[in-house]
């Protein structure tokens, strides 16, 4: 397994794109700056384009939406701006639309076990516990009563209130069966940013079509997120996956992409922050849920909507996916968000109450990564009412919710790594969730897993018990290939006794050699991606150094507990010298007459002593 380190190197990215294209919404662009770069110097460098900064998507991550002549070609403004120096990524705003649920029928409440929530129309909710109620196949279903035995959601195992960010176009915060997320260290309504995250009045969440915190109600976002985390047991109306998550509501999954933007900002944001404050601001939101997209999107026209789940993913956030709403192959035909290539991107399709794919559902066996319940789904209504809805905008919070329930269920060591190591330990969660889904014949070769979501399976995953094994010593670090400006790191996967094995390293570099612990903690730290398997090559390339240049290297290894290796064996890595060129005869002289020619030996040596 490779992972390369790069010390310097630019990149801009090229979105591929149709100047036909009529998702394209002329005279506006979206721009992501280099880090420390001001809109200021950017716009005043861009005066031909008449270029004007509209609006600060994300502080973070220095994303602006901009204005353009209108008079001018979208592509050349387009390639105007690819140029500049300030910019990392820009591409076109796009018009983005909600998937729309359809409105149903409710159908008759049923007679519940004792053992179940208390919740009067739990029964109606076949995707939680399939009973052949709708005339489907008994036990086609996510298994969320056997999961609730373990943890009902809520609070994480060191006490993290766990939060579900989903983007939608409104919310009915008044309803009797929703807990919704306040922020509060927000005064609401008082014009000021109180807790200074940069968003006034952001009490009950974020609204990115008016840039402000009001929330406003809507009925495709308020059964979503009853979905997801209607309040379970309340005697009230339905359960959601997970009984005790709150939602953190953030509208915005139509209009422009701009817009879609603005709220994932939003979230990344406050997650963020909780990581930076150890949980005293922000919130600890674990998934993020988006029922809208662009059908046929190609994700290369999308860098910046694509790109930002990586950031989500870096925070330790999941982002689960609708896929379209039509019998289309994804991998062929494409899709945003569901074709996005960001590995913390949950591809969602919809199945029935029978395990059949729902016959409206896009598909795709290496971008669309699971099932979930999405036919005939009961659940929150505005004004304290119920009822159905169909599509993948209803399976994807399923999957949204059972990453918040996964999370309560983690037990203290794997809550600790996941505060160590977010963005690893995310992807460790992602696996239990893809490794829990029940094989299923009508997704068989067509999605990623071949399966529809349970639930019960990844919360036991999770909720093992803890071992005290820490992983065997990496006791072959090795440098090779080395050149002028890199070499690589070799070693072997360290053997581990817990179910997972190793789930991450820590690599440390130094100017000076490392002899102990505390050298270690004070080194710098390079990231690297997911480990292989135990007794399998790894291998990670650095480059971008200078001639001559002498650093020390160390790795320890962890397990899913927090179980950490003993330190490996230190190696001394030291790049080529830079060559000492000599260049014979030194001059060359010639006079020629019209239409002569000459022939010259030229004899050019590296005359440096050490290698070079």
């Amino acid at each position: 397994m490779i992972r390369r380190i790069v010390f310097l190197l630019l990149v801009v990215s090229i979105p591929l794109f149709s100047q036909t294209d009529d998702r394209i919404i002329h005279g506006e662009l979206l721009v992501r700056l280099e880090p420390n770069e001001s809109i200021e110097d950017f716009t005043r460098e861009m005066q031909s384009l008449k270029i004007n900064a509209k609006r600060l998507l994300s502080k973070s991550l220095n994303i602006w939406l901009v204005e353009y002549d209108n008079n001018i070609n979208a592509t050349e403004a387009l390639y105007s701006v690819m140029d500049n120096d300030r910019v990392k990524v820009v591409q076109h705003n796009h018009t983005i639309q909600r998937r729309l649920g359809v409105q149903e029928k409710t159908i008759e409440n049923l007679m519940l076990s004792t053992t179940f929530p208390d919740d009067p129309s739990f029964g109606q909710q076949w995707g939680l516990n399939n009973t052949g109620q709708t005339g489907g196949v008994a036990d086609a279903d996510i298994d969320a009563p056997e999961a609730w035995d373990f943890a009902t959601g809520g609070t994480s195992a060191q006490g993290d209130e766990v939060v579900v960010a989903i983007v939608d176009g409104g919310f009915d915060l008044n309803h009797e069966d929703i807990v919704y997320w306040k922020n509060m260290l927000e005064i609401p309504g008082n014009g000021i940013d109180d807790d200074g995250n940069g968003y006034i009045d952001d009490y009950d969440g974020w609204n990115a079509y008016t840039h402000s915190g009001n929330i406003t109600s809507d009925s495709h976002g308020t059964h979503v997120a009853g979905i997801a985390a209607a309040h379970g047991n309340n005697s009230k109306g339905v359960s959601g996956v997970n009984w005790g998550v709150k939602v953190m509501p953030v509208q915005g999954s139509s209009s422009n992409e701009a817009t879609v933007v603005e709220a994932y900002s939003y979230i990344l944001e406050m997650r963020t922050t909780y990581n930076e404050t150890d949980g005293a601001e922000g919130a600890f939101i674990v998934s993020t849920n988006a029922s809208f997209g662009v059908d046929f999107g190609d994700p290369a026209n999308y860098p910046l909507w694509c790109g930002i789940y990586d950031d989500l993913g870096e925070a330790g956030i999941l982002s689960c996916g609708a896929t379209a709403n039509l019998n289309i192959d994804v991998d062929v035909q494409g899709d945003v968000p569901t074709a996005c290539p960001s590995e913390y991107m949950i591809a969602v399709t919809n199945t029935t109450s029978s395990d059949n794919k729902n016959s409206g559902a896009a598909y795709g066996a290496t971008t669309i990564d699971l099932g979930a319940p999405g036919t005939s789904i009961y659940a929150t209504l505005p004004g304290n009412s119920y009822g159905n809805l169909t599509g993948t905008s209803m399976a994807t919070p399923h999957v949204a919710g059972a990453i918040g329930l996964i999370v309560s269920a983690a037990n203290n060591a794997l809550m600790q790594a996941y505060k160590n190591n977010p963005a690893a330990t995310a992807l460790l969660f992602r696996d239990h969730l893809f490794d829990g889904v029940d094989s299923i014949a009508s997704l068989d070769g067509i999605t990623v897993t071949g399966g529809r979501l349970n639930v019960y399976n990844s919360v036991l995953l999770v909720s093992t018990p803890p071992d005290n094994v820490p992983p065997t010593t990496i006791t072959d670090l090795t440098v090779t290939d080395v050149s002028s400006n890199g070499y690589k790191l070799t070693w072997t996967a360290p053997l581990d006794t817990s179910r997972n094995g190793v789930v991450g390293y820590d690599i440390r570099r130094s100017n000076n050699p490392i002899t102990n612990d505390t050298q270690f903690d004070n080194a710098e730290q390079i990231p690297f991606g997911t480990p292989a398997e135990a007794g399998q090559s790894e291998e990670l390339v650095i480059d971008g150094m200078d001639f001559n240049d002498t650093k020390y290297y160390a790795i320890k290894a962890f397990d899913t507990f927090g179980n950490i290796s003993a330190m490996s064996n230190v190696v001394e890595g030291t790049t080529l010298s830079a060559p000492s060129m000599s260049v014979a005869p030194q001059q060359i002289t010639h006079t020629a007459d019209e239409g002569e020619t000459f022939s010259d030996a030229i004899n050019i040596e590296n005359d440096a002593t050490a290698p070079s």
